[in-house]
């Protein structure tokens, strides 16, 4: 049971991750883009 419970653990904070880092890529991608606007 536990054992279980520790992968169900693990799988969740994994997803967080990617979450994350989509999110992360996303905000990096939209300010590298706005200061390309605003610079030229």
């Amino acid at each position: 049971m536990n054992e279980a419970g520790h992968g169900q653990r693990v799988r969740l904070v994994v997803s967080w991750v990617v979450v994350s880092v989509l999110l992360g890529y996303g905000v990096v991608q939209t300010v590298i883009t706005a200061a390309k606007l605003f610079t030229h």
